[in-house]
């Protein structure tokens, strides 16, 4: 039986308890009931539980939703007070989905054995914002009356998990990089798609094993396990490796691996990821491939040459033996090019580079340098005469014709050899040397070799400093014109002048055209030079024109790299403007061999200079591959017979009769014939009984300045 602890009645037990949870009491020293305050004390320990939850709970009337009890963590998510929630129904609580679940509840109420509901809904905050909510709702039966209870978790937390989880997976999954996760034990719990592509084996079929089953032999034990010391060391290691295909194919990786350490500092997990570098090392070779050799032949080109060569030589120094350097340049390969195009070139280019690599030794190395210079490294040799061996069998390898792009083609070879140690030790040595001896096969008529000698040495100077001196020529206006008069046979006058070039060096005086023509055209200042020429000749022509020679002509000639430049049509138009000269007093003049090559891009070239007015003679006719086609189908006005048929003329039957022919012949096509190299009477008069029109030499007079030509054309008309 309860005793009073003082003489004021106590309210009943029930009133008590329903003021103290109603007011939210929490300290029960006051209580009047000793039995009372156990109770609450029980009361209270159970309700500081519940507040201590991080999760909401919510008790609720049935069937009408009404909250009548709440944990502090309740209020704090639904951001409502303590006196306002209680009583509240859930539906106003702004929980999405409320309402069927408490029709869920109020269904469950009448159930045997209630079931436990899990939901996935948000709490839309009074503020508009919404939190989103993991909640588990079920039916509680306390002395047979039902109430709700609900179990609610912000979900932000998990949600912003499972989507980096979520990204984490899909990265892995659609990586380009193959990746695979083994446990502590190192056997292979993961793999994604990349991994499947690249090694050939599927999911299925690599968990659970060990890595290993990958190997491809080519690294050694002594490898893998420097790298699981490194890998366990520092918890990474990275590097190029080689492993096995399911199909057996062996092939490069780039694999990194790295240690994963739980809180105790303890290895849990291994992840590996890697790519095929299959293709990057493929291209690697063939950057290599390109860096060291010629894209068009695949020779060893300048960079790899250089490096055999030091081989070659450090061999040739321990051995105390010899070895040596062809330089080797194909004869009058331009004029395929010209003729054929540069594709069927390119096509010969490629056949000789064949013909070559079979006709020497594997240890022996051919190098293309560009264009259609080759060079042929030898090493050890016992002579130079095993080099003139070698020589003599790559000038008949390549004399075999050839069939390209339907034309059948012969090239022959001109080649320098450089014997070491005689003729030099190191690279450009040699190469000099070579080129100087393969310059002086080309001289010596072609399609043979020579050797190099010490004499070549001055000569190759000589040239180099003619070379720079032609360049300063130029600028420094060393250069001027002589004038070569062209006499009409029968009158006795003069109708033209040839212009013909003439260097004053201020060293060497008046240079001969032999002796540095040649060089002009090989370093391609017979353009620039040429189109001098023709402005100088006109503006005098015209001077002359415009004194006592209103006739004149002058006539001068074009070397093939003039004639086939692009712009030759408008620096001529340029060049007759500049001197206000008449086309008509200007005569052109070119070789056979000119007009013989691209004959297509020829004809067109004479014809917009016919067009013009410019008359066309053809230069040294009868030295070259004569053709009537070509003149019937050109638009040439004159042809000049060249003076090495003009000589003879007068002892040497074959040569009148082919002089004779060609006056005959143009007499024919209505074409005028001017004979060079007259420097007799017998020669004037044969020329004269032949029908020549023209003739030209030290005869009817010299090659002059213009002054004394002036001088020359004022005695001649002179009664």
């Amino acid at each position: 039986m309860l005793k009073p602890s003082d003489e004021k009645l106590p309210p009943s037990w029930e009133e008590e308890r329903d003021r103290i949870i109603g007011l939210g009491e929490r300290s029960f020293k006051k209580s009047y009931y000793p039995e009372l305050r156990d109770n609450l004390s029980r009361l209270e320990r159970f309700r500081t539980l519940l507040d201590f939850s991080g999760e909401m709970i919510l008790l609720v009337e049935l069937p009408a939703g009404r909250v009548i009890d709440a944990n502090a963590a309740a209020f704090e998510m639904l951001g409502i007070s303590q006196a306002t929630l209680l009583g509240m129904e859930i539906t106003a609580l702004g929980i999405r989905d409320a309402a069927p679940l408490l029709t869920t509840l109020n269904a469950d109420s009448s159930a045997t054995t209630p079931t436990l509901h899990h939901l996935e809904t948000q709490i839309h905050g009074q503020d508009g914002g919404r939190t989103p909510l993991d909640l588990s709702y079920r039916v509680a039966v306390v002395d047979g009356t039902p109430f709700g209870i609900l179990l609610g978790r912000d979900a932000g937390a998990r949600i912003a998990s499972e989507a980096q989880l979520r990204l984490a997976a899909r990265v892995i999954s659609r990586s380009g990089e193959g990746i695979m996760i083994a446990d502590a034990g190192g056997l292979i719990i993961e793999v994604n798609t990349a991994f499947e592509k690249i090694t050939g084996y599927t999911r299925e079929e690599a968990l659970g094993r060990n890595p290993n089953f990958l190997a491809s032999g080519r690294q050694d034990a002594e490898f893998y396990r420097l790298m699981w010391h490194t890998l366990n060391e520092s918890n990474f290691w990275q590097g190029e490796i080689w492993n096995r295909r399911k199909n057996g194919e062996v092939f490069p990786e780039w694999l990194s691996l790295s240690a994963i350490r739980d809180d105790a500092d303890k290895i849990t997990h291994y992840v590996g990821t890697f790519s095929d570098v299959t293709e990057a090392r493929a291209r690697e070779a063939r950057i290599q491939h390109m860096a060291h050799h010629d894209f068009l032949t695949g020779l060893p080109n300048r960079f790899l040459l250089m490096d055999r060569f030091s081989q070659v030589a450090a061999s040739a120094q321990r051995n105390d033996t010899r070895f040596a350097l062809l330089f080797m340049d194909l004869d009058r390969f331009k004029n395929v090019n010209d003729t054929l195009g540069h594709t069927v070139g390119d096509q010969l280019l490629c056949d000789v580079a064949r013909r070559l690599s079979q006709a020497v030794r594997t240890t022996d190395t051919i190098s293309r340098q560009g264009g259609d210079e080759f060079i042929v490294l030898l090493g050890e040799i016992e002579s130079p005469e095993a080099a003139a061996q070698v020589a003599r069998k790559l000038t008949q390898v390549l004399s075999e014709p050839c069939q390209l792009g339907g034309h059948q083609i012969t090239v022959t070879p001109s080649i320098g050899i450089a014997v070491s140690p005689e003729d030099g030790s190191d690279l450009d040595s040699l190469l000099k040397h070579a080129d100087l001896a393969m310059y002086d096969a080309k001289q010596q008529g072609r399609n043979n070799y020579q050797f190099f000698r010490r004499e070549m040495n001055a000569r190759s100077l000589e040239m180099l400093l003619m070379e720079s001196d032609l360049r300063l020529a130029l600028r420094k206006g060393e250069f001027e014109l002589h004038y070569q008069p062209q006499v009409a046979i029968g009158s006795r006058q003069p109708v033209g002048v040839e212009a013909l070039l003439r260097w004053r060096h201020p060293e060497r005086g008046l240079v001969s055209p032999v002796d540095f023509i040649p060089m002009a055209e090989e370093t391609g200042l017979i353009v620039p030079i040429g189109q001098w020429v023709l402005e100088t000749a006109c503006q005098q022509a015209a001077k002359w024109r415009a004194g006592d020679w209103p006739e004149m002509k002058v006539a001068v000639n074009l070397s093939a790299a003039q004639f086939r430049q692009q712009e030759l049509i408008v620096l001529t138009r340029q060049a007759l403007a500049a001197a206000a000269l008449p086309p008509q007093a200007l005569e052109l003049e070119v070789t056979e061999s000119i007009l013989m090559s691209d004959a297509e891009g020829t004809s067109t070239t004479l014809n917009e200079l016919s067009a013009m007015g410019i008359t066309l003679a053809i230069d040294d006719f009868g030295t070259g591959y004569s053709s009537l086609a070509y003149l019937k189908r050109f638009p040439v006005d004159t042809l000049k017979v060249d003076r090495s048929i003009v000589r003879n003329i007068g002892t040497d039957e074959e040569d009148a009769a082919i002089c004779s022919a060609i006056i005959g012949l143009a007499h024919s096509l209505h074409l005028e014939v001017v004979a060079e190299g007259v420097e007799t009477q017998a020669q004037y008069d044969w020329l004269a009984a032949a029908g020549c029109h023209y003739v030209q030499g030290y005869f009817t007079g010299r090659p002059e300045p213009a002054a004394a030509c002036l001088s020359s054309f004022q005695a001649a008309e002179a009664p």
